[in-house]
């Protein structure tokens, strides 16, 4: 291989570290998790400071959102999200606020009227043991606790009901 070759090669996986850290910023659709069907685990502190455990909500459908405050595409599906919650009583919602300040999220949460518990994750943590890639990213778990549909990008309140018709 000459050096053209390898200044060609190294380019190439340049770039696409370049693409793939701006699509995971905010609103990518550069891939995604395929639906596990694994069971999913989450604890942290709420933005309120309070101790959560997904498992709380075992026997009840469950849809987890990652947003962030500062995401336009975040941003954009917040009122359908929590008109969406608001709907469903008998759903358990989550957020994860991903890569925020506290002070953020709760800006977030106040703007829309989220009601829900909402998870901080400041350095990416969970939304990493997720393998979320780019935000929003909404999952659809069900009443066991199972992984059974993904929304990765802004979706509508339509688009949240038809993903849940696949956990309840």
């Amino acid at each position: 291989m000459n050096g053209r070759s390898l200044s060609t090669i190294a380019a190439t996986v340049v770039a696409a570290v370049i693409v793939t850290s701006a699509l995971a910023s905010c609103g990518g659709q550069s891939g995604g998790s395929a639906v596990s069907g694994a069971r999913v685990r989450l604890t942290g502190t709420t933005l309120s400071g309070a101790s959560f455990d997904l498992a709380s909500y075992r026997g009840r459908p469950v849809v987890i959102n990652f947003f962030a405050q500062w995401c336009p595409a975040c941003n954009e599906e917040a009122p359908d999200l929590a008109a969406f919650a608001r709907a469903h009583p008998e759903v358990a919602f989550v957020g994860v606020d991903v890569n925020d300040k506290v002070a953020g999220g709760r800006a977030f949460v106040r703007k829309y009227g989220i009601s829900f518990a909402v998870v901080s994750d400041p350095k990416g943590a969970i939304a990493s043991s997720y393998g979320v890639v780019g935000i929003p990213t909404t999952f659809f778990v069900d009443r066991n606790g199972v992984e059974r549909a993904l929304t990765v990008g802004a979706s509508t309140r339509e688009g949240f009901e038809e993903k849940l018709k696949k956990v309840s």
